[in-house]
């Protein structure tokens, strides 16, 4: 009997576990049956819809003729150290500084403006570059707009703030996202929500209820043991996967497009860079007329070149089909070359007599020396558009419909 009876419990707990295993196989299948209900992207939903009605509660500005922004991210800057990225950078930013200041812009730095995981010492990261610090504070406070990241966000820390950064930019307020609404010649009105990218990761959603003191705790524990680490720019397979996060939240909203940083990867119109290229490879592969033979195939050899030195910098992975319009990302300020991205809006100007008036448009831009061998060419720093189209051209995509554009062999962004 007592035999009979420890066979009846083993097999009432391989009953047991084999249903645990089924629920548990249930659970996981129903929860990555739609991508938009995996945990992970829920995790940023929920994370961006709080960004979202925090910058609607806080109040938006309003893009008016005249009225330029520059956004920029992802500067690390640090100690000048030989791990620090941003001297190679440092330059270029600053001459486009110059620039952004005398056009009467203003400057939005989108997070991660200092690298304050890696130098905790942030006297040390401030003194560094005090000089990049007193250019930016030109354009405070009337034109300055600082939104902090996953790098920077010992910035959430009061009096921090008031200890580093008060003494340069007196009464600085460091956001956490920053909203812009453009009135379009349609009659309505487009949102524009600028956040880091970093929404609902482990640093900024799980880990979010602890105390802002305990920050650099936690960061310390990142450094030493490696784990929950969410750095997307130094791994590729990682920054596809965190622009499909953030894609997927934006393609969800109504009349609003989302900007971002964090991936240290330039996004137009949820294309990557690399995939804009290899658009324009195909357009002008496919259309010969209209092209004289030696100016196509220049154009043709040049986007090869451009296209290689994409693919090699930064190989896609993770990457998937986006069909809206409603995605971009700035890219960065420490690229190897000494380059740096961002984005542009321009509010327009008002049409004056008979005079028409320019329409608002986004611009995708990217600052670097110039080419030449002269001397004083090495010292120029150049600005060349990428991508630009209108505010209406953007929104009226999602108004309407979906944009769809499959580039040839395979999927993209």
């Amino acid at each position: 009997m007592p035999r009979k009876k420890e066979t009846s419990q083993f097999g009432a707990l391989l009953a047991g576990v084999a249903l645990g295993a089924g629920a548990t196989t249930a659970v996981v299948y129903w929860l990555n049956k739609s991508p938009q209900t995996t945990p992970a992207q829920v995790r940023r939903n929920c994370a961006l819809d709080r960004a979202l009605r925090r910058a609607r509660t806080t109040g938006a500005a309003l893009l008016e003729p005249g009225q330029r922004y520059i956004i920029f991210s992802d500067l690390h800057k640090g100690r000048r150290t030989p791990a620090d990225e941003f001297r190679f950078c440092e330059a270029t930013y600053l001459a486009a500084l110059e620039h952004y200041y005398k056009m009467g812009y203003t400057l939005v730095v989108l997070g991660d403006a200092e690298e304050l995981w890696e130098e905790p010492d942030i006297s040390a990261v401030v003194q560094a570059y005090a000089n990049v610090l007193e250019s930016e504070a030109r354009f405070h406070p009337q034109r300055y707009v600082r939104v902090d990241g996953n790098h920077d966000s010992a910035w959430r820390i009061e009096t921090l703030v008031k200890q580093h950064l008060d003494p340069i930019y007196p009464g600085i307020r460091i956001r956490r996202e920053f909203l812009v609404q453009a009135p379009l010649e349609s009659g309505k009105t487009g949102e524009i929500l600028m956040v880091h990218g970093h929404q609902g990761t482990l640093d900024s959603d799980i880990f979010d209820f602890l105390p802002p003191q305990l920050l650099p705790l936690y960061r310390d524990f990142q450094n030493i043991t490696n784990l929950g680490h969410t750095s997307p720019s130094r791994d590729a397979c990682l920054r596809g996967l965190q622009d499909t996060f953030l894609y997927r939240w934006a393609s969800a909203q109504k009349d609003l497009i989302l900007v971002a940083g964090h991936t240290h990867r330039p996004v137009w119109t949820s294309l990557t860079h690399l995939d804009s290229l290899l658009n324009k490879l195909r357009y002008l592969q496919g259309h010969r007329q209209g092209h004289q033979v030696d100016d196509r195939l220049q154009k043709i050899q040049a986007l090869l070149s451009e296209i290689e030195e994409r693919e090699r910098k930064y190989p896609p992975c993770n990457d998937t089909i986006k069909t809206r319009s409603c995605y971009f990302n700035t890219g960065c300020c420490i690229f190897e070359d000494g380059d740096i991205t961002g984005i542009e809006i321009d509010g327009g100007t008002e049409a004056l007599g008979e005079k028409e008036g320019k329409a608002a448009e986004m611009r995708l831009v990217k600052w670097g020396k110039a080419s030449g061998s002269e001397p004083e060419q090495a010292r120029q720093f150049v600005r060349l558009e990428l991508e630009s189209q209108t505010l209406e051209e953007i929104f009226i995509r999602l108004f309407t419909r979906d944009l769809r554009e499959i580039k040839p062999g395979g999927p993209h962004e």
